[in-house]
């Protein structure tokens, strides 16, 4: 059991009364669940169920969520279907601020704390390859999962981004059609799950995350185009991190308005009644607590910035355009070093991703570009675009490329049954042994989705060219 602080134990029963409080504690006792999220750019629902080899049940507020109730985490994260993309492995609540989020083909989004990726995984499935997504984390170091997990997804129209809320805001005044806000909080809904959570708490506090929000909204506030939708949510049940905050950010901007959503198994309303004034719309808010749902605790809101200019922030300038010349410069700049690539990467590529993407090197890496992703030179861009391959003698085609999609009907594949040895042989970097008229380049699919790449010999011997970095241990 969880050794809770006495100060908090007093604002849960505050919170939830006595009643209340006791089956929340009761909720310590219960083992957390693992859930997946579905890619539905890379296969649809009902193609999904046919091939599932878990025993799910849905996550009540997610159409693509399910519940694992026959395999553990591990054994999730395992499978071949994990490595092709198929799925994404998240806590169900987590599952609910990119779910409400009302994404539509085209928008250009903006998920500012994004790090470890879940939430950008899920927008990218929504946008099927459209649009722009901005995935940002302020540190380095946590981008690196964000990109893994974007490049697994197969989603090429992104710019990973490791910046702070003020510098973005200087580059993309009222840009965002939507913006996804998981911001740094108090992790009170998390104790059960991560019981070192309690000693942050202690130190900190929710009033120190607090400040930390005000400052994300007012940035966040700046790049939201009117009319854009944004979504706010924690994973604490704290009110002056979660009602509280959304009171001070619709006070501060009167053209932001509480929308409401709708209402599913295991929601509590927002706790209107906890704060003073005359705020309203806060029952629209959501919350989720683990003695009521299947999940940890989270609290959302969804609020909608009215079609209305409102005064300009001086604090904030608009400093560059969305803007490809340069992307159309250096993709028909002649290479002096090597012309190959140029030319060879068409191999891998429909012809049609040509009319919106553009090719450009950097060093040997080959970015496939989409023609409205931003002049980020002035940005600290940790990934832009899709690293396609490599310009080498000859061009080589990347693992990213491959989860990417794009290649689906790539002349050369060889497609392997999940119940095949080789695939899990593939997935760990060996060599495997084919068909003797397999030659050059191979694309390796498992019952039909891309894992990556291989060489053949031509004597029935795939080189194997999985990413090192992914490999099954």
């Amino acid at each position: 059991m969880v050794t809770l602080p006495e100060k908090y134990c007093t604002r849960m029963k505050t919170l939830l009364g006595e009643d209340g409080y006791e089956k929340y504690l009761e909720s310590f006792s219960v083992k957390p669940l693992t859930a997946i999220k579905i890619n539905t750019a890379k296969t649809s629902l009902q193609d999904w169920e046919k091939i599932c080899p878990f025993d799910t049940e849905k996550v009540p507020w997610c159409d693509t969520g399910f519940i694992i109730n026959n395999a553990s985490k591990t054994d999730v994260s395992k499978h071949p279907y994990y490595f092709a993309g198929l799925y994404y492995i998240q806590e169900p609540s987590a599952m609910l601020p990119a779910s409400i989020l009302p994404v539509n083909e085209g928008d250009k989004i903006l998920d500012l704390c994004a790090a470890p990726g879940g939430k950008s995984v899920a927008i990218a499935s929504k946008l099927n390859g459209s649009g722009l997504l901005v995935a940002n984390d302020i540190s380095v170091s946590r981008t690196a999962a964000l990109v893994k997990n974007l490049q697994a997804a197969g989603a090429f129209n992104t710019i990973v981004t490791a910046e702070t809320p003020e510098h973005l805001s200087l580059h993309f005044k009222e840009y965002f059609d939507k913006i996804l806000l998981d911001v740094p909080c108090s992790g009170e809904g998390m104790f059960r799950r991560s019981p070192d959570m309690v000693k942050d708490w202690s130190c900190k506090g929710p009033q120190y995350y607090a400040a930390i929000q005000k400052d994300i909204l007012n940035k966040a506030y700046h790049m939201l185009k009117p009319g854009g939708s944004l979504v706010y949510s924690t994973c604490t049940f704290s009110i002056e991190e979660d009602e509280g905050m959304i009171q001070w950010f619709t006070d501060t901007y009167k053209d932001m308005e509480i929308c409401s959503v709708p209402f599913k198994e295991g929601f509590s309303p927002g706790r209107q009644d906890m704060l003073a004034g005359n705020s309203t719309g806060l029952a629209n808010c959501i919350r989720i607590f683990p003695h009521n749902a299947k999940g940890e605790g989270h609290f959302v809101a969804l609020l909608k910035k009215r079609n209305v200019h409102a005064p300009p922030d001086t604090n904030t300038t608009k400093i560059c355009k969305p803007c490809y010349k340069q992307c159309k410069k250096n993709h028909n700049k002649k290479d002096s070093t090597d012309n190959n690539w140029q030319e060879e990467i068409k191999e891998f590529i429909p012809e049609q991703y040509f009319k919106n993407y553009y090719p450009v090197k950097h060093k040997d890496t080959i970015q496939l570009v989409h023609a409205e992703m931003l002049e980020t030179r002035s940005l600290r861009v940790v990934q832009n675009g899709l690293a396609a391959g490599y310009a080498k003698k000859h061009f080589e085609p990347s693992c990213q490329l491959a989860l990417a999609a794009l290649p689906y009907s790539y002349k050369n594949s060889l497609d392997l049954p999940v119940s095949d040895i080789n695939v899990i042989k593939y997935l760990k970097g060996e060599t495997i042994n084919i068909d003797t008229s397999y030659n050059g380049w191979v694309l390796v699919k498992v019952d039909g989705f891309p894992l990556g790449w291989g060489k053949a010999d031509g004597h029935g011997r795939l080189k194997n060219k999985y990413n090192a970095g992914w490999r099954m241990l």
